[in-house]
C-alpha cells in the first residue's frame, strides 16, 4: 500500500522507516526540504515533497494519508476537512492544511457549491 505521510518529525520519520522496511512506498511531506532529502538519502521514504499539491498528485487513487501531527492539530484538521462536503478531495485537503498551518482562509461566493 502506497501512502503519503504528513509530518516527518521524530515519530513520523520512525514510522516512515518501519513502513518502508515492510515494503510500503512512502511519500513524505514536511515543510523542511532538508528533512525530506535526508530521509530519501537514507531510504526511509521513496520521495519527499514540501508542497501539498505535489503530495496529492504523487499518490495514486485511492489516496491514503497518514498524519503524524499533534492530537490538537489533527482534530482541528479533521473538523475543517469534514466540513467541506461538496468540494473536490484535493481542494478539501489543501484548504484544510493551508488554514491550519497559517495560510489563507478560503472563502466561497454564493452559488459556488462550497461550504
Amino acid at each position: 500500500m502506497e501512502l503519503g505521510l504528513i509530518g516527518l518529525g521524530r515519530m513520523g520519520a520512525n514510522m516512515a522507516r518501519r513502513l518502508t522496511q515492510a515494503g510500503h512506498p512512502v511519500i513524505g511531506y514536511t515543510r523542511q526540504s532538508e528533512k525530506t532529502e535526508a530521509l530519501v538519502k537514507e531510504g526511509a521514504i521513496a520521495r519527499g515533497v514540501t508542497a501539498f499539491s505535489n503530495l496529492v498528485n504523487a499518490l495514486a487513487k485511492p489516496r491514503t494519508f497518514w498524519l503524524m501531527l499533534s492530537a490538537v492539530l489533527s482534530s482541528a484538521l479533521y473538523s475543517r476537512f469534514s466540513s467541506r462536503g461538496e468540494a473536490d478531495f484535493a481542494d478539501k485537503l489543501l484548504s484544510a492544511l493551508r488554514y491550519e498551518f497559517g495560510g489563507h482562509v478560503q472563502t466561497y461566493h454564493s452559488g459556488s457549491g462550497g461550504k
